[in-house]
């Protein structure tokens, strides 16, 4: 019998110009795959190589980054369209959305500012009716967005040598003086692989553990589940950490046991890093008071209109890209002045950094509630109860990040969580992966 063709990808990665370190990272794959599966690997993976090329270059060329996601989503409206058949659940919620978001985009103050953010609205969308159409493909989804992870964790480790020598990197940026300037935090640079920004590189390894701890049969599993936990921590993105620890202590059982491992680890970070460590509770106690006990910040702001909004029965929103959002900020949105909407010291932003005020405020309580429910039009279907705590801990995670970010309408965020629903709906438990 002749046996398939064996696909090998290597990848390696090589530091140059160090007298000390040369490090080689390689990593391979063998996809046993005849030529037909190997095209429709290539087709179902297609969008997800744009999006995250897309992250990779929205530094050095942005207007290519913008592109590429742009393409992206094109091809997955027309790959959607070949399947003539979807949830009941997701067509009826969609057509209950259309004329919400119609008068969304007619009640905008500004046609060229609702255009770009209107399409950003439809991103979940978009990706949920891909997720479907490539239902049957959870594995080469499930294998792809480990390596991918892992591919990331491992050049992070390049990034952290080439900032302790004070060598540029490619993702660094410059302010108007000439100073460089990278995220970081307790003097410590943010892990951010190649996709930019620590937010991203700290969700899609937050998905990666749970997706790996439920699905994943393969060798070095524990190997594989601890580098991603490190590396949820290494990118300090505090909203990601958090819902971590809130998750596994969801899903431990013996919850004396994870009360004693934390604490063993939280004197361990004592004994080797206090200076670290102080820096981070610093960094959180201010987050709370800018967010929730004093509230001076664009964020907390963003929820008292959203709020006196509401107390005003705005019902169907003030016009899509009037708040919120970067096209309301581009275009000057009068609605700012109208509620004497307080930046305090964040006048830089492009957004006031937080998903559900910029939804309600612009498509209002009905709109945004029929919006979220198409979003979540997946959990209607009958679950198993091995899968549906999977759904939770997704959406919980996307739902909990958007609190302080616009992850929702990211495609970056939804590529890594909610383009996995559907096909993990349709596996088959019995398949190992």
């Amino acid at each position: 019998m002749k046996r398939p063709p064996v696909l090998t990808i290597e990848v390696k990665i090589k530091i140059k110009d160090s007298p000390y370190i040369i490090l080689i990272m390689s990593i391979k794959i063998q996809l046993k795959l005849n030529r037909k599966k190997f095209f429709r690997v290539i087709a179902v993976l297609f969008p997800f190589f744009l999006i995250f090329l897309s992250e990779a270059l929205q530094i050095s060329y942005k207007e290519l980054s913008g592109i590429l996601k742009a393409f992206a989503a094109v091809y997955m409206i027309f790959y959607s369209m070949l399947s003539l058949k979807y949830p009941s659940s997701l067509l009826l919620l969609l057509l209950l959305f259309i004329p919400v978001f119609g008068y969304g985009i007619f009640n905008s103050f500004n046609i060229n500012a609702a255009i770009p953010e209107g399409i950003r609205y439809l991103f979940p969308v978009v990706v949920l009716f891909y997720g479907y159409s490539i239902r049957s493909h959870f594995t080469i989804l499930l294998k792809a967005l480990i390596l991918f992870v892992i591919f990331n964790d491992f050049v992070q480790i390049i990034n952290y040598i080439n900032w302790i020598r004070g060598v540029d990197q490619w993702f660094y940026q410059y302010l108007p003086n000439g100073e460089r300037y990278y995220h970081s935090s307790s003097g410590i640079i943010r892990a951010t692989g190649i996709v930019v920004f620590f937010a991203i590189f700290g969700f899609m390894n937050l998905m990666a553990f749970f997706l790996t701890k439920k699905f994943y049969t393969g060798k070095r599993k524990r190997l594989i589940l601890t580098i991603f936990a490190i590396s949820i921590f290494l990118s300090f993105s505090y909203k990601t950490i958090g819902t971590f620890l809130l998750l596994l202590f969801l899903e431990v059982k013996n919850k004396l046991k994870f009360f004693k491992i934390a604490f063993l680890v939280f004197i361990i970070a004592i004994i080797t890093m206090p200076s670290t460590l102080v820096s981070m509770g610093e960094s959180l106690s201010m987050r709370i008071q800018q967010y929730i006990t004093v509230g001076d910040s664009a964020r907390s702001e963003s929820y008292r209109v959203m709020f006196y909004e509401m107390a005003n029965f705005n019902m169907f929103g003030r016009g899509i890209g009037s708040f919120g959002g970067p096209e309301s900020v581009r275009y000057n949105s009068p609605f700012y002045d109208e509620v004497n909407f307080d930046w305090y010291k964040t006048t830089n932003l492009k957004t006031t950094d937080t998903y559900y005020p910029h939804l309600f405020v612009e498509l209002g309580a009905v709109g945004g509630l029929v919006y979220l429910l198409l979003i979540l039009s997946p959990i209607f279907m009958k679950w198993p109860k091995n899968k549906f705590h999977i759904v939770f801990i997704i959406y919980f995670s996307l739902f909990f990040d958007s609190l302080f970010s616009f992850s929702l309408n990211n495609i970056a965020f939804l590529m890594v969580s909610l383009l996995l629903i559907f096909p993990m709906y349709y596996f088959d438990f019995e398949k190992k992966i």
